[in-house]
Parts: C-alpha cells; sequence; structure tokens
C-alpha cells in the first residue's frame, strides 16, 4: 500500500509540475517604455531590449520613419556568429528636425509548453534643433 501510495504522489508530483509550467507563457515585452529625444545633428545613441522570449531574425521587422533621418536601428554583435534581436541599438545623427518614428515587429520562439508569441512596439523621437 506505502509503495502504491509514493508512485501516486510522483505521478501527480509530475503531472502538477508540467501542468504549472506549462502556465507561465509570458509575453514579451519591449523596453523602455519611451526613447529619449535628440538633438539635430549630435549622435543619438539608445538601447531596445525585448524580454519574454528569443526573438527570430527571419521574424524581426522594423521601419524608420522618415528614411533619411540619419538613425539606424541593428542588433547587438551585429556581423558575428552571436547576433541577438533581443537586444538592439539605435544610433545615428539625426539630420532630420521634428519626429522620428521606429516601428518593431517580431516573433519569438516557442518552446515545449509555450507557443512563439508576436510583439510590436512603436517609439517616436523627437528631434529639436
Amino acid at each position: 500500500m506505502k509503495k502504491l501510495r509514493y508512485h501516486l504522489m510522483l505521478i501527480i508530483g509530475f503531472f502538477l509540475t508540467t501542468v504549472l509550467t506549462g502556465c507561465l507563457c509570458y509575453k514579451p515585452e519591449v523596453r523602455p517604455k519611451t526613447l529619449p529625444n535628440a538633438t539635430l545633428g549630435n549622435p543619438y545613441y539608445a538601447k531596445i531590449e525585448v524580454f519574454g522570449g528569443v526573438a527570430i531574425d527571419r521574424h524581426f521587422f522594423y521601419h524608420i520613419k522618415p528614411e533619411k533621418s540619419g538613425l539606424e536601428l541593428s542588433p547587438t554583435d551585429f556581423g558575428t556568429e552571436y547576433v541577438s534581436y533581443n537586444d538592439l541599438e539605435v544610433k545615428g545623427t539625426p539630420k532630420v528636425a521634428g519626429t522620428i518614428t521606429i516601428e518593431l515587429f517580431g516573433v519569438t520562439y516557442g518552446t515545449n509548453t509555450c507557443p512563439g508569441r508576436d510583439f510590436k512596439k512603436v517609439y517616436t523621437i523627437k528631434v529639436e534643433e
């Protein structure tokens, strides 16, 4: 009887662990909430991080408007085999006054218990003269 109870407790413990682990699927979060403003003609640098999963490079897209704003977005360690689309850098020298908009779109890898999730973020940078 003790052996049966022991095995039953193991099975229940394994089942609960599996079920509860599956409930810990997080929605990806892009931080920071806002980017700092810029000054026309001065170098600009800001970091963006994606939390809650590993971003897939083939499913990562961005748009910077206006196109010839002078700013560019790139993943850290670009040009090496350890490129991370979870750690991004916005850098350059703003060439236009007004507003620069950066839109990010992406998907994270799934796991055995959680599907991959979409993320989207829009940043607005005000460029002052």
